[in-house]
Parts: C-alpha cells; sequence; structure tokens
C-alpha cells in the first residue's frame, strides 16, 4: 500500500507538487520521522549532503552519504562498470527506500554523483494533528505530533585519483549542494563568507601575516579650561594582505597625565555588512599606547583557497611603532602618518566544518518557512469610521495594519490597509479590495481583499503573498484566508456626527490563515 501524507497544520491545508530529478527510482515513500533539533530549520536552509570515503574498485563505487538536514548516515554500493553510463545505488539498509543515487564513473577523472531524499521532520511541537491517507483505503491515524515531509535532490562532480589499489577522491569530504521539490520548490541561497575567504594566496599569504595600517590621525585636545574639554581620539584603516580586508578604526578617549602608558582599545568595524547571513565574521582588535605610540593589532579571519573542504580559521597578532608627525597650537596636538606595514605572527590556525564558510547561519523563521509550518498575520488599529447621521445605508471607511507573524522578518512594519466603500448593512458577505497605504509596496502582502461583520465583530483577509528570503531568484507566491474576532471596539461620535470606532491602538492580535497555497514564480509580480 502506497502512503501519501496530507499535512494539517494549525488551520492550514498545504497544497504542493515535487519534481523529482532523477527519474529512476525516485522515492515517494518518506523515511522514517526526524525529530533532531533544528530538522525544519536545516531541511529548509541546507538541504544537502556530504560524500565520505568515495572509493572506486574492480568497478563497484562505495561511499558514506550524510543528509546534513538530518544528520542521517547512509551507506551506497554502485556499480559502475557500465561504460559511460549511469549506475543506480543501492544502500545498505533496506529500510532506506527514500533515498536514490545514482554514478557516472570517467575512469581515473571523476565521478558525477545524483542523489534524491525524501525525510520528514518531527521538531515542532505542539501542534495540530496530521493525517495518514491511504490509496487503497482511507485510513485516519491521528497523531499528537506534527511531521513535516521534505523532497530535495542534487549532484556533484567528484574529482579522482588512483592510490595503486583503488579510484579514490581527492577530496576528504565531497559537497551535494540541493534543491528542494517539496514542501515548496526552491535553491536556498548560500553565504558569501567574509571578504577574502576564497581569494587566491588567501591560505598561504597567512603563514607569514601583514597589515597595512593607513594614514593614522591623532587628535590631542589639551582643552581651554572652559569652552574645550580634554579629550583624545585616533583614526585608521587597516589592511589584511592575505584577503584584502579592510577594518575602519576609530576611538574617542580621556586625555590627562598618567603615570604609565595606559592601554587604550580601539574600535573597529570590517569591511562588508552580512546582515546576519554569514556563519564566520572577521573581528578585529586594536591597541593603542599614546605615550610610546605603539600599536598592537589582533585579527581572526578565514581562508578556503585551497580546498573548500578543508576551510580554516587563522588567528594573528602584530605591532608596530607609530613615526608621528605633530602640529600644536593653544588647544590640541594633531599628529598623523604615512602608511606603514605590520609584520606579524600566527597564534592559532583552526581547522573548520568541511564547507561550513558559505552555510548561511541559521535563523529564526522568516517569512517561507513561517506560511508553510503556521502562517498568520498580525493585525493591528482597526478603525471604522462613518457618518451616524447619514442613514444605515451610507458606507463605512474601514481600515487597519497588517503584518505576515514571522520571527525574523525582511520587512518589519505594517501594511497600512484601508477601504472607503465598506456597507455595514447587508454588506458583510461582500469582499472590499484592500488600497495599501501610499508609496507602500508591499511582499506580504501583495494584494488581499476582505469583509468586516460588524454583527459578529469578525474581520475576514484573503491575501496573495510573496517570499524571497531563502531563494530569491525564486519568490514563492502564497494564498489563503484568515478569520479573526477583533478585540472590542470603542466609538467616539464628533458634533458633525461622524463617528469613529477603533481598537486600543496598543492592542495586536494575530489570525492565522487558513486553505494556504503556493507556487514558485519565475520573478517577482509586478504591484
Amino acid at each position: 500500500m502506497t502512503r501519501h501524507i496530507v499535512l494539517a497544520f494549525a488551520a492550514a491545508t498545504l497544497v504542493a507538487n515535487t519534481s523529482p530529478i532523477l527519474a529512476a527510482g525516485a522515492p515517494s515513500t518518506p523515511s522514517n520521522t526526524q525529530a533532531i533539533a533544528n530538522c525544519t530549520t536545516n531541511s529548509f536552509a541546507i538541504p544537502s549532503w556530504f560524500i565520505e570515503d568515495f572509493a572506486i574498485k574492480d568497478g563497484i563505487a562505495k561511499f558514506s552519504l550524510l543528509n546534513r538536514a538530518t544528520n542521517s548516515i547512509f551507506g551506497l554500493s554502485c556499480n559502475t562498470k557500465a561504460s559511460n553510463a549511469s549506475s543506480a545505488c543501492v544502500a545498505s539498509r533496506s529500510t532506506d527506500a527514500s533515498l536514490s543515487a545514482s554514478v557516472q564513473a570517467v575512469k581515473g577523472v571523476s565521478a558525477t554523483v545524483q542523489v534524491q531524499q525524501s525525510w520528514t521532520c518531527d521538531d515542532r511541537n505542539p501542534a495540530k494533528p496530521y493525517v495518514f491517507l491511504c490509496t487503497q483505503s482511507l485510513i485516519s491515524t491521528i497523531h499528537s505530533r506534527r511531521m513535516l515531509a521534505f523532497t530535495a535532490s542534487g549532484s556533484t562532480s567528484v574529482p579522482l585519483s588512483f592510490d595503486g589499489a583503488a579510484y579514490k577522491s581527492t577530496n576528504p569530504v565531497d559537497l551535494i549542494k540541493g534543491s528542494l521539490h517539496s514542501p515548496v520548490e526552491l535553491t536556498p541561497a548560500y553565504a558569501d563568507g567574509p571578504t577574502g575567504h576564497s581569494l587566491p594566496g588567501c591560505v598561504a599569504g597567512s603563514k607569514t601575516p601583514t597589515w597595512t595600517i593607513g594614514t593614522v590621525i591623532f587628535i590631542n585636545e589639551t582643552g581651554d579650561g572652559s569652552s574645550a574639554i580634554p579629550s583624545q581620539s585616533i583614526q585608521f584603516q587597516v589592511t589584511n594582505h592575505a584577503n584584502g580586508h579592510v577594518a575602519g578604526c576609530l576611538m574617542y578617549f580621556s586625555a590627562g597625565p598618567a603615570p604609565d602608558d595606559p592601554a587604550v582599545p580601539i574600535n573597529c568595524g570590517g569591511s562588508g555588512s552580512f546582515g546576519g547571513k554569514d556563519r564566520y565574521s572577521i573581528t578585529t582588535e586594536a591597541v593603542f599606547y599614546p605615550r610610546s605610540w605603539t600599536f598592537r593589532i589582533n585579527q581572526t579571519w578565514y581562508c578556503d583557497d585551497v580546498d573548500a573542504a578543508k576551510p580554516v580559521a587563522i588567528s594573528a597578532t602584530g605591532g608596530t611603532t607609530l613615526a608621528l608627525n605633530c602640529t600644536t597650537d593653544t588647544t590640541q596636538t594633531a599628529c598623523q602618518t604615512d602608511a606603514v606595514t605590520i609584520h606579524g605572527k600566527v597564534i592559532s590556525e583552526t581547522s573548520l566544518t568541511p564547507y561550513s564558510i558559505e552555510d548561511p547561519l541559521p535563523t529564526p523563521d522568516g517569512c517561507t518557512v513561517s506560511s508553510i509550518v503556521a502562517p498568520s498575520w498580525l493585525l493591528s488599529n482597526l478603525e471604522v469610521d462613518r457618518n451616524a447621521t447619514a442613514g444605515a445605508d451610507a458606507p463605512a471607511a474601514v481600515s487597519f495594519n497588517m503584518k505576515l507573524n514571522t520571527k525574523n522578518n525582511l520587512f518589519d512594519y505594517p501594511v497600512f490597509v484601508s477601504q472607503n466603500d465598506v456597507q455595514l448593512q447587508g454588506g458583510a458577505d461582500v469582499w472590499y479590495p484592500c488600497n495599501f497605504g501610499a508609496n507602500e509596496l508591499p511582499l506580504a502582502p501583495k494584494s488581499c481583499s476582505f469583509q468586516y461583520h460588524p454583527d459578529t465583530n469578525k474581520l475576514a483577509i484573503r491575501a496573495d503573498w510573496v517570499c524571497i528570503d531563502i531563494d530569491a531568484a525564486h519568490p514563492i507566491l502564497f494564498n489563503g484566508i484568515s478569520t479573526t474576532t477583533l478585540p472590542k471596539l470603542a466609538c467616539i461620535t464628533g458634533r458633525d456626527g461622524l463617528s469613529a470606532c477603533s481598537t486600543d491602538e496598543n492592542k495586536t492580535w494575530l489570525s492565522e490563515v487558513a486553505d494556504v497555497t503556493w507556487k514558485t514564480l519565475d520573478a517577482l509580480p509586478a504591484h
């Protein structure tokens, strides 16, 4: 009996299609449920596999496959004796029916490995039940946990060398980056990584680290005892020769006599804005000794230019005495120096997880994951304005703010929605188009319509919204309907007969979205 999973999430029916890449032996049944931490997050962020111990001997390719989302390891064996043919692989465990793979080997050069796998994650709790539906007979089994089914596929080329007995991968670990086909079609965008990590010569140049300190400007405000307060400041740029990273350094500190040479820590910020996407950021610590004009730098950076499977973190230190040229007037001494090179030494070199430099940093649920797992709108500031003296048939103006409820929102502001032609009597079943605020081009929502039920104090919203947080090149268009009971409205009627009823301006409430459907787009829709 073939079993298909239909997910019933927190008032949401999920609809999605899969398009497997591997035709032969493509699995349709998910593997055992994975209840490991971050299974759902990793499945969206890094659907991928590590290939370990890849070797071809006597025409048989064997290797271990690690699913990075579920941390599950599978052993595979593939017959590659057929020339230039893609050979299906056999898993070491008969229970691995959800995994299919093939190997196409070019003797002595490389091997192309293709993988497709299905799995489920059960790490989101509590949740509404899910239901199993069978094709031959309808069986409903209610469970207390939520499962989300994933299918992904990918391929990579494994470089080979012959060691006298077998052809083996020249990499300690090979990476297959995958694309998701279920529950949604997308290919996650990997991080750019810290500045210069893949720049040729990064590893070699880090063996004997050097930096260029740009023009140093040092100001000593001696003060005049009344309007000018004594203070000191220093600013400069530091360029790492190994990776080209530029750090800007600036510090203000108090001036005054001291019996020794105080160490002044300097704030340094690196070039590039990663927006929290990169797992590794270059850190620069600088110390200035204003009495002796000496300077010291400590920096940690990252390289994988030789082999992405062997990334390293390098920490190094260096220092110099600055030759400052100074001029003095009645209230300050101003000093500066031309660029100077600092030679340093490596403090430590640490091996990192293979390929991890370009791995995105796990983040809380953003637009895509929230829309699939538990979509809801965060609503606020609903207001109904009408002319109380114009009769029951007079239209009212209804407005409110709405925002997709996520833990990591690219559009962290509410969208203002309004409609000035709402019938309060007999118009409850009419869908009124949403007008968005001036100059607002929202993605979440992209468009919407709503029903207002004054007799039951309910608001229904039918909305389309777009998510681009995981795969900006292929936006995902979502659609769903939410219905919510509004908080109590407080009404004020003015002398001119205008009535304004509104929720507490500090009140927000959630409206869960039901009957969610989605599809992948080729480009952002026009507004």
